[in-house]
C-alpha cells in the first residue's frame, strides 16, 4: 500500500447490476473481445497499484462470466494485454506506411466472418501496399420495422399546408399527397 498518495480504483455505482452484452448475442466476435480488452485497458489506466488493478480484473472477470463469457477467452485477452502493455515493445508505426482505409458493413452472423476473410485473401493477393479493414456494425432487429402502423390511403389527409390571406380571403392549399394534384404541379 501507498501511504500518504491517492489509490484509484474503477468505481461502480450501488446500482450495477453487471449487464453487459451477452457472450451469445448477435454480435461479432471481434466485439465481443474488444469488449473484454476495453473493460481490461480501463481498469488499468484508472488503477495506480498493482493489487488493486488485480482486484479490478478479479471483478471484472466474475462479471463477465455471469454474462456468459468464456473463461479460456477471458483469460487470453487479459493476459494477451497485460503482457503486450508490459512489455517494451511498441509498435514503431513507419512514416511512410499507407493510409487504412475503413468500410462499414451490417453484422449478420457467420456470413459477416466468411466475408472478411475472402475480403483478406484478396486484399492479400491483389492489394498488398493497402491497408482495408472490414468494421461490423450491429443493430436492432427493431430497426427493421417501423413503430407505426401505415395509414390506409383512404384515410390519409390530402391537405398538408393551407394558408390563407386575411386581407382578401384567398387561399393557398398544398396537397402533396394528392397523386392528381401532384403530377400537374410544375
Amino acid at each position: 500500500m501507498i501511504p500518504n498518495s491517492l489509490l484509484t480504483s474503477v468505481y461502480r455505482k450501488k446500482t450495477f447490476i453487471g449487464l453487459l452484452t451477452n457472450y451469445f448475442s448477435s454480435t461479432s466476435y471481434s466485439y465481443k473481445v474488444g469488449l473484454i480488452r476495453t473493460l481490461v485497458d480501463r481498469a488499468y489506466k484508472i488503477n495506480n497499484t498493482w493489487p488493486g488493478l488485480h482486484e479490478d480484473i478479479t471483478k471484472l472477470m466474475d462479471i463477465l462470466k455471469k454474462n456468459l463469457f468464456p473463461a479460456h477467452l477471458i483469460e487470453r485477452v487479459v493476459n494477451r494485454y497485460v503482457t503486450g502493455t508490459l512489455s517494451n515493445h511498441s509498435r514503431r508505426v513507419s512514416l511512410f506506411s499507407s493510409p487504412t482505409f475503413y468500410f462499414k458493413l451490417p453484422y449478420i452472423g457467420h456470413f459477416s466472418v466468411i466475408t472478411q476473410k475472402r475480403a483478406r485473401h484478396l486484399i492479400k493477393r491483389y492489394c498488398n501496399d493497402l491497408d482495408i479493414k472490414l468494421v461490423f456494425s450491429s443493430f436492432k432487429i427493431g430497426n427493421l420495422f417501423g413503430v407505426k402502423d401505415p395509414i390506409p390511403g383512404g384515410l390519409r389527409s390530402l391537405v398538408v399546408y393551407k394558408f390563407a390571406c386575411a386581407g382578401c380571403n384567398a387561399c393557398y392549399v398544398d396537397r402533396r399527397n394528392d397523386p392528381a394534384f401532384f403530377h400537374t404541379r410544375p
